[in-house]
């Protein structure tokens, strides 16, 4: 026990010197699963000496990484349970310093060795560290089903549930090698599974062993001490006493504890005749003995009857019924391989057409008999009909030997039948396209005899990534291809004799999706503008042949592009699909295009300005996104703005206002600014009719629209007066010349500008 609680390290260090377990060959009876010890549940089971061997691994579900959790030392016991419930049971060693462990396992239907390899065995186990009794009892303590290996560790497990009619191996492992032993039972407070077999012992059959009838083979009525087996034959007797009994050996006891068959030899071959077999105690003080020690009753008889040797018949033909190259013969009972004509000729076969056998041979030789015959054919029978094996005497001058050596009867036949096979065909889609391509099979296979509505359909479409739906057994299924292939699509037809054919077809006319694009000349329009729509699509493996395009406003067209004009402003959704050569379908694509309005652009009124002065530029302008432009940029304080001032100009100018609205749409207008300049008044004129300077001019007054003009004389006479509309003064008074002298004005531009006094002179 003290290796259980070193470190893992100090076990790693025995394990990789070999100072811990070697795996040494069990090979006492008992000590390994084939050969466990079969259980009574009311016996004790008490080794007196564990003999040293085992260290490989078990399954277990405790973490075992020091690898201590072997068959070390082991003993196995076997039992079924035949009443569900809890099962008790308790280790006590011979020396209560020791240390025991177990481990539980059903083993229903399998082989007894997978406990070492199959965790699903599992049902209990106790690997404490801990030395003394252990075992399996929720009254002494059991908690869990599961004790791992380590110091402090519970020695008692709870007690597991056994299920009726299942079957279960428990190893009990020694962890010391002293090779002292232990005492094993069963039942015990709580338990309630019941591991007793209660079915009384009885002898169940006999059957003539041997050919020269000195053997007969006795079937028990379940499985029985193989111990209890008198060798001498004693514990039986015959009657007629026409032989003595004088051997008895249990079928497999050499290699186990238990039996269900027992071989009797006689002093001398029996008779032909009927026979009892009588059960007694031999001189072993018995007869045989159940595993919880019931015996057969004492003069408990079985009949038995020796018959003289029979002809072995046939009895059922192997073949595949659809189409045959070889036939299996199976005999009702074993007959000598060597009997067998290896050509064949020991057959021979009838019916509608003829058949020849090329070779017989056994399918297997167990200590020269068989009971399976291949026949092979010179060639496949394929026609549909029925058959006849007919039995003779071959070119080894005999028909079939039974192992007694009587020959079956020639002429004897069995008959068999090779039915029609289906044919397999279908058909398929001339063209799909995708993404919608659905395949609609229609199945039309056949046979011979008409039984179509019996056929049975399995259907492989040949498209795995698919799967679970890349089958059917519809007869007119349909599959959704999501690719172009190709495809290999398998039909297979089994008729209702069970004959299958299948046939194959490459599905190759899935055709792709064309992909659909198209281009608009520009990327916006300004309404009244044209724009060209352009097909830009991907027909694939074909030929674009139609298009479908919708405008957003109700209008279509069916051409590859086209230039069109929308009416009114707003955003329009414009779709395209096309069809190609195979009838494709194309996806459809929407795009959009927006149509935006002009802006409304006024420049604002013609502006007067006197020179030198400012004046504002009064624009009216709507729309979105605007984005202004003046030209030129002369005397402006900014060119970017909708109202931009005009500062100190020395002239007349006009000025383009150009607005650039969203959708680049562009409007532009006028507006014309007059400059006012300061009035250029002469201070002299001589109005004498030569044509040169005979008026008094004022440079720039005809600009002011409001002007006042007054010319007095030295006393203050007003000899001259205008108003608004300005005219140069003629030096006259009432339509008579004025005489030469100084006159004094009064200038009065307007429009802003302060009045200006001063002097002209009239010179002659």
């Amino acid at each position: 026990m003290l290796l259980k609680k070193l470190s893992i390290v100090t076990v790693a260090v025995f394990i990789s010197t070999g100072g811990l377990f070697s795996q040494v060959p069990c090979t006492t009876l008992g000590q390994n699963p084939e050969t466990a010890f079969p259980v009574c549940g009311t016996s004790l089971f008490h080794q007196g000496i564990v003999p040293t061997c085992g260290g490989a691994l078990m399954i277990s579900p405790c973490p075992d990484p020091s690898g201590i959790i072997t068959n070390k030392n082991p003993y196995w016991y076997k039992f079924t349970c035949f009443v569900s419930g809890k099962l008790s049971f308790l280790i006590l060693p011979d020396d209560i310093n020791e240390d025991y462990d177990w481990q539980l396992f059903d083993v229903t239907g399998r082989n007894p060795s997978d406990v070492y390899t199959d965790p699903s065995l599992f049902v209990a186990c106790n690997w404490s560290g801990e030395k003394g009794l252990t075992g399996a009892s929720d009254a002494l303590g059991g908690v869990s089903l599961i004790e791992c290996s380590g110091a402090g560790v519970n020695l008692f497990s709870s007690m597991p549930d056994l299920v009726a009619g299942r079957n279960y191996l428990l190893l009990v492992s020694h962890f010391e090698d002293t090779q002292l032993g232990y005492t094993l039972s069963f039942g015990g407070p709580g338990n309630t599974a019941v591991i007793t077999d209660t079915l009384p012992p009885h002898m169940a059959n006999a059957n003539r062993a041997s050919c020269d009838a000195t053997q007969v083979m006795v079937k028990l009525n379940k499985r029985m001490k193989c111990v209890s087996i008198a060798p001498n034959g004693s514990d039986f007797r015959i009657f007629p006493p026409l032989a003595n009994v004088i051997a008895a050996a249990g079928i497999n006891c050499s290699n186990g504890f238990d039996t269900d068959s027992v071989l009797l030899t006689f002093s001398q071959p029996l008779p032909f005749g009927n026979y009892d077999l009588i059960a007694q105690h031999g001189n072993d003080v018995n007869t045989i003995l159940d595993l919880c020690d019931n015996e057969i009753p004492v003069d408990e008889r079985l009949p038995f009857t020796v018959l003289s040797s029979v002809p072995v018949p046939m009895d059922t033909i192997l073949n595949n019924r659809c189409s045959s190259d070889s036939l299996i013969l199976l005999m009702a009972d074993s007959v000598q391989c060597s009997s067998l004509a290896p050509n064949g000729s020991d057959f021979i076969i009838t019916g509608p057409y003829a058949t020849s056998i090329s070779s017989a041979l056994p399918a297997y030789c167990a200590n020269g008999l068989t009971t399976r015959i291949i026949i092979r054919l010179s060639s496949g029978m394929t026609v549909p009909g029925s058959f006849r094996v007919v039995l003779q005497r071959g070119n080894d001058g005999n028909t079939l030997l039974s192992k007694c050596d009587t020959p079956s009867v020639a002429g004897t036949f069995i008959p068999f039948t090779i039915l029609p096979k289906p044919v397999a065909n279908f058909s398929m889609p001339a063209s799909l396209c995708l993404p919608n391509a659905v395949a609609n099979f229609i199945n039309r296979s056949t046979i011979a005899d008409g039984t179509e509505n019996t056929f049975q359909y399995l259907w492989n479409f040949g498209d795995p990534a698919s799967t679970p739906n890349n089958t059917s057994a519809l007869k007119d299924p349909a599959h959704r291809y999501n690719s172009a292939g190709p495809f290999n699509v398998n039909l297979r037809v089994t008729s209702n004799g069970g004959c299958v054919h299948d046939t194959t077809i490459v599905f190759t006319n899935i055709h792709p999706q064309p992909r659909t694009d198209f281009s608009f000349s520009k990327p916006s329009l300004c309404i009244g503008d044209a724009v060209t729509m352009t097909d830009m699509t991907n027909p694939m493996d074909g030929t674009t042949l139609q298009w479908n395009w919708t405008l957003g406003d109700g209008s279509v067209r069916t051409t590859a592009s086209f230039t069109y004009t929308y009416s009114s402003v707003q955003t329009y959704s414009v779709t395209l699909y096309t069809i190609n050569s195979h009838g494709c379908y194309s996806d459809t694509v929407s795009k959009q295009i927006t149509v935006y309005p002009y802006p409304t652009v006024y420049a604002g009124p013609d502006r007067v300005v006197l020179s030198g002065g400012r004046v504002t530029l009064l624009s009216q302008v709507s729309g979105n996104q605007l984005q202004y432009l003046w030209t030129p940029s002369t005397y402006l304080n900014s060119i970017n703005i909708p109202n931009p001032t005009c500062i100190a100009p020395q002239n007349d100018i006009t000025y383009t206002l150009r607005v650039t609205a969203e959708g680049g749409c562009t409007s532009s207008d006028d507006v014309f600014v007059k400059v006012l300049k300061m009035p250029r008044i002469p201070n002299t004129f001589t109005p004498n009719g030569d044509g040169i300077n005979d008026v008094w001019t004022i440079q720039y007054l005809e600009d002011y629209p409001n002007n006042r003009l007054q010319v007095f004389t030295r006393a203050g006479q007003l000899v001259y007066e205008s108003r608004g509309n300005y005219k140069a003064w003629d030096g006259k008074y009432k339509g008579k010349p004025l005489p030469y002298d100084t006159y004094y004005y009064i200038l009065e531009p307007g429009s802003g500008r302060e009045p200006v006094t001063g002097y002209v002179t009239i010179i002659k």
